[in-house]
């Protein structure tokens, strides 16, 4: 008799098992790096206005510096200061669309209609910094072509290749909601540039 009553048992927990609704598994999607990296170029094109703060390291041929680095941008109107340790020294470099000054540590002041123009004409040193404000957010220098562009999974630029140059970007930051470079190796069989950003300001 007990016998009977647990395979009686049995069968109506197999019965109510097999009655149970299926659970669903949860859906998820493939999220496209691509359409990310899209959306990242529009949000990114529209951010003018930022200041970061952090170190850089160039190298051209033998020679090498180390600096403290502050840029401060406002609709194509830029401040850029280059520190030597504890803040002291250094030069900083003011640009418009129309006209670049270099003021030097001792006051002095070099203009120039371009900022490539003046670090050619001063330190013979050939360096695109229009680009590098493109670069510098993550993006490729806009209106020239490149030949090598990589994005990472979450649609990230990771490499781009540019004007014979090549940027690596290492390492991304959230600042405001928005992943910005934290790290970044700029290279040319010439000259190489490291840069560290220690923060981004005003990142909208």
């Amino acid at each position: 008799m007990l016998f009977c009553r647990n395979v009686a048992i049995s069968l109506i927990i197999l019965l109510m098992a097999a009655c149970a609704p299926l659970r669903q598994q949860p859906t998820t999607f493939a999220i496209d790096p691509g359409l990310i990296w899209q959306e990242r170029q529009i949000e990114l094109r529209q951010l003018t206005k930022w200041e970061i703060r952090g170190r850089t390291a160039i190298t051209q041929g033998d020679e090498a510096w180390n600096a403290g680095l502050n840029w401060r941008e406002n609709t194509g109107i830029y401040r850029i200061k280059l520190m030597g340790p504890f803040s002291q020294g250094g030069i900083h470099l003011d640009g418009t669309p129309e006209q670049v000054v270099l003021t030097l540590s001792d006051g002095e002041m070099i203009a120039a209609s371009t900022p490539e123009a003046l670090l050619t004409n001063t330190f013979n040193l050939k360096f695109p910094i229009s680009a590098l404000r493109d670069w510098i957010r993550g993006l490729p220098f806009a209106g020239t072509p490149y030949q090598t562009l990589e994005i990472d999974d979450q649609g990230r630029l990771k490499r781009l290749k540019q004007q014979e140059w090549t940027i690596d970007y290492q390492r991304y930051e959230t600042y405001s909601q928005q992943q910005m470079p934290a790290k970044i190796f700029i290279s040319h069989p010439e000259f190489s540039l490291r840069l560290v950003v220690n923060n981004w300001k005003d990142v909208q």
